[in-house]
């Protein structure tokens, strides 16, 4: 939880002082106002500088400031900040679809909104303390079959249907896309030799583990056999590549700043909660493979727990 207070507590002062600049430039450099207008006039734009300033700049601030001081406030400030960007980047989208304009803000809100939340969630004792569970003993083809199954919808839902909404809003915005000779070769081939990677961890997790990748029904056991006796986190590593993939056969810098956003989330987040619900249910069988495994560089040669 430490780790994840001084990540917060720099992200949202960050987040307050981008929301007090970015008034800045909208109050002294009108020319800049175009590119973030909503409607005809500038007024229906500049209108939302009070609750702006207010709560997400000067809560921000505030959630930053009680996340260094590791204040019993901390979760009603930070998931006050959740609510007010949640509804401004809402509001935004759903006057976007409705005019096709300010897709823009919509873009730089998006990000901003996950990262909250995600810190929000992390913060949140009543949350992370029911995010891990160890999965109910059953038969191993029950278990891979339920991690198939969460294969394919989380595949789905983060490489397929997430890229092709962002495409979308790229071609609203005007951005361009890039490519390069070989892309729609190179792009499958990687991607198989990513995914390989993901499915062999899954498979692992089922087999050896006896649970899913899924943090509420996961492994009963350490895993530290098959690709984690190379590299920690095989799974996370192919989602993250595989998101970047979708980017580059896609020939979108979104697609590819939304993986790099997802291995960010997962990094500050995510990583500081697995990893201590790991050393307290496998004490020091975990820590000396923690010690000797890394989280995102594969060892030369597979860990063996007997030998180390």
């Amino acid at each position: 939880m430490l780790k994840i207070r001084r990540a917060a507590s720099v992200y949202f002062v960050l987040q307050g002082i981008a929301v007090g600049l970015w008034w800045a430039l909208l109050f002294f450099v009108p020319a800049s106002r175009p590119f973030f207008r909503m409607g005809a006039s500038d007024e229906v734009l500049l209108a939302f500088w009070l609750p702006d300033l207010l709560l997400l700049a000067g809560g921000s601030l505030a959630a930053g400031l009680l996340c260094r001081r590791d204040s019993p406030l901390v979760a009603a400030a930070v998931w006050t900040v959740v609510g007010a960007i949640a509804y401004a980047t809402l509001y935004c989208l759903a006057f976007a679809l409705l005019t096709d304009a300010g897709w823009l803000g919509v873009t730089l809100m998006f990000p901003a909104m996950i990262l909250s939340g995600n810190f929000a969630v992390g913060l949140t004792p009543a949350l992370t303390g029911a995010m891990f569970r160890r999965s109910a003993a059953a038969r191993t083809n029950w278990l891979l079959a339920k991690t198939f199954l969460q294969i394919v919808v989380v595949w789905t839902l983060i490489l397929l249907v997430f890229p092709l909404l962002i495409v979308r809003v790229e071609a609203r915005l005007g951005l361009p896309r890039f490519a390069f000779p070989l892309q729609s070769v190179i792009s499958p081939i990687l991607f198989a030799a990513i995914s390989l990677v993901g499915v062999a961890g899954a498979y692992t997790m089922a087999k050896t583990g006896r649970g899913t990748p899924l943090p509420m029904d996961t492994a009963s056991r350490l895993v530290v056999g098959g690709v984690y006796a190379f590299v920690r986190n095989p799974m996370a590593i192919s989602g993250i590549g595989q998101g970047i993939v979708v980017g580059i056969w896609l020939g979108s810098p979104l697609v590819v700043l939304y993986a790099l956003l997802g291995a960010a989330v997962w990094q500050l987040v995510f990583r500081p909660l697995e990893e201590a619900d790991l050393l307290a249910n496998f004490g020091a069988d975990y820590e000396n493979y923690r010690k000797k495994v890394r989280c995102w560089i594969p060892r030369p040669t597979p860990y063996d727990a007997a030998a180390e």
